[in-house]
């Protein structure tokens, strides 16, 4: 019987506190629940002391992680993400502690992906290097529309709407999952751990062209701000500008000028109507583009906000409800993989993530039966590493 772990040990003190930030619980909160003091969860964390099998059997109850989950060595030896800077999106009144528990996540969706990648070949990242472009320099629109318009164009999707956002994202190399956030003004978040990119984009957010906007969003952040610090990030005035800069990118990734430019030819609801359903982007978006470049007078643009007022399509827009969600599959493939070439079990999977079943569908964005059975769709291009 393979096994992705190669070995076992002892209770790992890093993984309780790994543990307790995924669930929002301060040193404190946790001693207050399991009836020890905040000092010796600090203790346990650090390794100071080690916990009775009591009290670790208290922290598994409460916790709601496995034994095996603070058993298990990191897969990634002597990493430090302390530096890593997480992007999010609909950042404002975010707590730090919802904002560590959301990246604590992807720290365990990066263990479970190099720990598959013993075994599965993944898509190659293929995200240009445009430092050069950007460097120490202010990032004025021009740059970033331009950087966007290569990028499409070295993507080979240079014209027309983009059919899939999460496909092409996944094939060029970029992890997306989706999982319903706790709080409500988190739309997605984004990180990137060595050299590889995560979006998690929200589950609970049933409107496909918000979702792809995120994903174009979130890859401004990847490709305009790889080299920000945690320290910037912090200051108001950076971040929101860093907000608009992706925004931007977003804007000209989405609806590129030359041909969007074309295609405005009335400013009638139901002529906006018609190019939601082709380049699947809301209308809103559609209007904030129109206003950033200038394609209609401001006696156009106050016209068809109207027409939005009048219809009450600010906070509901028709075929929101009718263009497809696009959902990741990359998580879901490599499990089908693994179990339909008898390289792991199911089992084995879980016993080797060392979560819960119901954890990993989560992160993972899997369907619930998939680590009970196996299915046939294969549309990224995976193969067994001999």
């Amino acid at each position: 019987m393979k096994s992705l772990i190669k070995d076992k040990q002892k209770i790992i003190p890093a993984r309780i506190k790994d543990a307790r930030i995924i669930r929002g619980l301060s040193l404190a909160e946790l001693a207050d629940k399991i009836g020890v003091t905040s000092q010796a969860i600090s203790q346990y964390e650090l390794g100071i002391i080690n916990p009775t099998p009591i009290v670790i059997n208290a922290i598994v109850k409460e916790l709601g992680f496995p034994i095996n989950f603070y058993e298990k060595p990191y897969f990634y030896k002597n990493e430090s993400y302390s530096n890593t800077v997480t992007y999010f999106r609909s950042n404002k009144n975010i707590s730090k502690k919802v904002k560590k528990a959301l990246s604590k996540k992807i720290e365990i969706l990066h263990e479970i992906l190099g720990l598959v990648m013993q075994y599965v070949d993944i898509p190659k990242l293929d995200i240009p290097d445009y430092s050069q472009f950007i460097g120490d320099r202010e990032l004025d629109k021009y740059i970033i529309q331009d950087i966007a318009i290569d990028l499409r164009k070295k993507w080979g999707v240079e014209k027309g709407p983009i059919n899939n956002m999460v496909t092409l994202f996944q094939n060029k190399g970029i992890v997306i999952s989706r999982m319903e956030f706790e709080n409500k003004k988190i739309d997605a978040f984004s990180q990137i751990f060595q050299r590889i990119p995560y979006i998690f984009l929200g589950s609970d957010k049933k409107c496909s062209v918000r979702s792809r906007f995120d994903l174009a969003h979130e890859l401004g952040h990847l490709i305009l701000h790889r080299n920000v610090s945690k320290e910037e990030i912090k200051n108001r005035e950076f971040y929101n500008k860093m907000e608009e800069e992706a925004d931007l990118f977003a804007g000209e990734f989405l609806l590129p000028y030359d041909e969007f430019d074309n295609d405005v030819v009335s400013t009638s609801i139901e002529q906006f109507i018609m190019l939601k359903n082709k380049w699947k982007v809301s209308i809103q978006c559609m209007i904030k583009r129109c206003e950033q470049l200038n394609i209609l007078t401001d006696n156009q643009l106050r016209y068809i906000k109207s027409q939005m007022t009048r219809k009450r399509y600010w906070r509901k827009e028709p075929l929101d409800d009718e263009i497809e969600i696009e959902q990741p599959y990359l998580f879901k493939q490599i499990f089908e993989l693994l179990i339909e070439n008898d390289i792991l079990k199911p089992k084995e999977i879980i016993n080797d993530i060392g979560l819960y079943k119901e954890e990993i569908d989560s992160l993972c964005y899997l369907p619930n039966d998939l680590l009970k059975s196996s299915f046939n769709e294969m549309p990224i291009r995976l193969k067994i590493i001999k």
